[in-house]
């Protein structure tokens, strides 16, 4: 009898172990892994508090704003305004109005190599200049039918006003030999637009002074002094027009060749305006070319960035006007191969641009120019452009306070749009072979969390198998045995820098799966989170080129 009683506790014991075993097992597979617990110090029965590196922390405070997620990605550059004459270019960009806002329009004046918009054509017995500008209202016409905002450049000088002709990278690069015909040329041209779109139109339209004048000769044969010179006297005419037009200089070049840089700025702020005779010249924002090489295994920008902020800083009125970067993109890949493509297209360019845009934010750069986000002869999106649409997600939000020690380039980018919450949490390795992974815990406090306790959270990936598609694309392309140019650029937007041209045709084959992969995929759906004293922390695990997007929505 005993010995049955004895077995019979046995047996109970037992299945009391399984099913609390069963019910630990449930309550830890219900925890979305991705969230650390924290633990009750008074209760004896909780477990350890698991020990996270500090230096693997970021501790964002939702209650304290440090600035606006302000739109920096709309505008994009344009070398021929001509395009905008065809309907059908018209009607093939309007999927990207989803994102672009503005074309900022290169060399409209003349001097070009393809001798397009050669509007100037002499000079009558009186010294007055003969102009035809049908063609310009022709393409501007087009041009605002697609509701985008034109920029202008007034950059390269029409050839016939800088004799005797040399003909450099991107056409005249001299300045004009008489200058009232340069006046006179800048003062018809607008009146052309004036008199087409009306005054309080065109009064909204930026106007650009020159495309890197510091690069010497490509862009500028002059010296540093004839363009403050030619900068002084086209910004006095433009005025004489539009007096309170928006105008600024040609964006820097920022490579080793530039050969000068802030002394612009020191010339608009303090200098004689070759013009006007007065101190100072009229400047509504400056800008930068930035080109990144990914075969120099960095990110430049700061090093770059930081002597053209401060010099704006150091004079008031100049402090806060907007100071754009109007050139953009990755030059060369690892293999110090330039091609045609302007940027990475694979996840190696996506944890880049959120690089980029963090920094752009620290040093309030206000806008970056895009060549554009898609892939050559395709709308489907590069690996940025699911960045930038993480962006949109939290455009106009309030950026808050991040404060880490992280090393390398790897952060946190957070903001509160009314009451939620958003993580941008990215890893970037220059790279592209890098193998190194990091873990992030971002501890969301304060503010909005003070407030609330249950939070449902969603998150949207980019790395090597979310949200790209190039890598297979180059495995079929290479698997249908078209010729591969194995000394063309790898992995840019244009895979002809790569292929031939029956790369094309495998594209389309394969379209409905390349749209499939190149979208940008959630990867947690209303996980269902709860506060834990006075925080969340987060466990994010990152890929050596990742970029996720953590969306915390209150319950």
């Amino acid at each position: 009898m005993k010995l049955k009683i004895k077995k019979s506790v046995f047996i109970l014991t037992t299945l009391l172990l399984m099913c609390n075993l069963f019910y630990t097992c449930s309550d830890s597979d219900s925890v979305e892994e991705e969230i650390i617990e924290n633990p009750d110090p008074d209760d004896p029965d909780d477990p350890e508090e698991p020990t996270i590196d500090p230096n693997k922390i970021v501790t964002i405070n939702t209650g304290s704003v440090v600035g606006q997620l302000y739109n920096f990605w709309s505008t994009r550059p344009m070398v021929n305004q001509t395009r905008f004459n065809s309907a059908n270019f018209r009607n093939s960009i309007e999927p990207i109005k989803d994102y672009v806002k503005s074309y900022n329009m290169v060399r409209v004046l003349g001097g070009r190599t393809d001798n397009l918009n050669n509007f100037y054509k002499g000079v009558d017995g009186s010294g007055n200049i003969i102009t035809d500008f049908s063609l310009l209202l022709r393409d501007m016409r087009g041009f605002m039918q697609t509701g985008f905002k034109p920029r202008i450049v007034l950059d390269n000088v029409p050839w016939d006003m800088s004799l005797p002709k040399v003909v450099d990278t991107y056409g005249n690069s001299k300045p004009p030999n008489d200058y009232d015909l340069w006046r006179q040329y800048i003062n018809a041209f607008l009146q052309t637009l004036i008199n087409e779109f009306g005054m309080d139109e065109v009064k909204t339209w930026r106007f650009r002074v020159a495309t890197e004048p510091n690069y010497t000769p490509n862009h500028w044969r002059g010296t540093k002094d004839d363009y403050l010179k030619h900068y002084d006297i086209t910004v006095d005419e433009v005025l004489k027009v539009i007096p309170d037009a928006i105008i600024g200089p040609g964006n820097m070049l920022t490579e080793g060749s530039a050969t000068y840089n802030t002394e612009l700025i020191d010339h608009c702020a303090t200098g004689t305006n070759y013009a006007t005779g007065a101190t100072g010249t009229k400047m509504d924002f400056f800008c930068l070319s930035y080109y990144e090489k990914i075969d120099q295994n960095t990110v430049n920008l700061p090093g770059i960035v930081q002597s053209y902020r401060s010099k704006l800083n150091s004079y008031s009125q100049f402090r806060d006007i907007p100071f754009d970067i109007q050139e953009f993109g990755m030059l060369r890949d690892e293999n110090g191969v330039r091609g045609v493509s302007l940027t990475d297209a694979t996840e190696l360019g996506a944890s880049w641009y959120a690089t980029i845009a963090d920094m752009a934010f620290q040093y309030k750069i206000t806008e970056i120019y895009d060549w554009g986000q898609e892939i050559e002869a395709s709308d489907l999106p590069q690996g940025r452009r699911n960045v930038t649409k993480m962006f949109q997600m939290m455009e106009d939000g309030n950026r808050v306070e991040a404060i880490d020690n992280l090393s390398g380039y790897t952060g946190v980018i957070p903001v509160i749009k009314g009451d939620i919450i958003y993580l941008l949490v990215y890893n970037h390795n220059p790279s592209r072979s890098s193998s190194s992974k990091r873990i992030v815990y971002p501890k969301v406090e304060g503010g909005l969390i003070a407030g609330g306790t249950k939070w449902k959270m969603n998150e949207w990936t980019v790395d090597k198998t979310h949200g790209i598609m190039m890598h297979e694309l180059y495995k079929d392309v290479r698997a249908a045995g078209v010729g591969e140019k194995t000394n063309g650029r790898i992995y840019g937007n244009r895979p002809s820098d790569r292929f031939e041209d029956g790369w094309k045709t495998v594209l389309s084959t394969n379209l409905t799966k390349y749209e499939s992969l190149a979208e940008l995929p959630q990867t947690i759906t209303d996980s269902i989170i709860e506060k834990k004293e006075s925080s969340v922390i987060l466990e994010v695990n990152l890929e050596p080129h990742s970029v996720k997007l953590i969306e915390l929505i209150p319950q």
